[in-house]
């Protein structure tokens, strides 16, 4: 894979091969936008370009793929590239994934051990922190100096799909690449391109909000639900549906609820005035189902109550 394929983005690609061919690269670099638009896999790319052996590839701001940088890269096995991101912390703590819900300092101070020693292969030392917005202040504070002031041919990448909660002082001392959401168009072709029928892949886009992550999800779903029961027995079927792990139960209520709340904005914004109100009640209780989402409510018995809801306003996704 070299930046080529990363679609969508071509600002942001041609703001990252500036970096390559002025010889500019920025030590502190926040990659940010929606989830599911490209931000970590181009973090990626970008790391094998300023490592890439091959000098043509990396003259023309880009990488081979091929070399031995490039394929310890992408096999996430090269010493000197660290993606940090929850499977990591994990690993690191000896816990589970589904229980990192942060970025502690700990592992900042891992990250930060690790960029002071000597490069074993690459050019470049290249540490990408997945889900910045997640760092505890104590850890954004402990990363701060090393980002003003890093080793030699060290580089900071955070991926962060809300900057607007990342500490000031960090914002400040980072330059920043932006991601935009991605074109239903480009979304269908990715899903098909993953042999997810077009039908299915266009309706999925629909409710993404330019997220691929958010349509692979609501694909998955989507096709769950094809083989249940209309009309009343609908809401029941899809609760019994789900799954039987809490955690995965809870994104599939998520993704459930965003979709309800998509099919109700747009009917919405078409209905007369007089069926409006209906519908805002409705997207009230949606909100509402959310946030009991959080407070450890059965994912599976909001899914039922928001249906039924969804239902008796004429509101259907399946």
């Amino acid at each position: 894979m070299s930046f080529k394929k990363i679609q969508g983005q071509q600002r942001a690609v041609d703001t990252l091969r500036g970096f390559i061919k002025s010889a500019r690269v920025p030590r502190g670099v926040i990659f940010a936008g929606p989830p599911g638009v490209g931000k970590a896999i181009a973090a990626l790319e970008f790391a094998k370009t300023l490592n890439c052996l091959d000098a043509a590839s990396r003259a023309a701001g880009d990488n081979c793929g091929v070399c031995q940088n490039c394929a310890h890269i992408d096999g996430k096995t090269h010493p000197d590239i660290i993606f940090a991101d929850y499977a990591y912390q994990a690993a690191l703590r000896g816990e589970e994934v589904e229980k990192q819900q942060t970025i502690r300092v700990d592992t900042v101070r891992s990250l930060t051990a690790a960029s002071q020693q000597r490069p074993v292969l690459a050019k470049w030392k290249v540490y990408i922190i997945d889900s910045a917005e997640k760092l505890l202040e104590e850890g954004a504070n402990a990363l701060l100096k090393f980002i003003e002031e890093p080793p030699q041919n060290t580089v900071w990448i955070l991926v962060s799909s809300k900057r607007e909660a990342m500490l000031a002082t960090i914002k400040s001392r980072c330059q920043t690449v932006n991601f935009l959401p991605l074109g239903d168009d480009i979304i269908i072709k990715i899903l098909t391109d993953n042999f997810t029928e077009p039908s299915l892949a266009a309706k999925a886009a629909g409710y993404a909000g330019g997220s691929t992550a958010k349509a692979f999800l609501a694909a998955e779903t989507l096709g769950d639900f094809a083989g249940l029961p209309g009309g009343a027995a609908f809401a029941p079927a899809a609760a019994m549906n789900m799954s039987k792990t809490l955690a995965q139960a809870r994104v599939q209520a998520g993704c459930i609820l965003d979709m309800l709340a998509v099919s109700a904005h747009k009917e919405w914004a078409a209905a007369p005035a007089a069926k409006q109100a209906a519908l805002q009640e409705l997207l009230g209780k949606i909100v509402f189902y959310k946030k009991a989402l959080t407070r450890n409510t059965a994912p599976a018995l909001v899914v039922e109550a928001a249906l039924m809801a969804a239902g008796e306003a004429n509101i259907s996704i399946k």
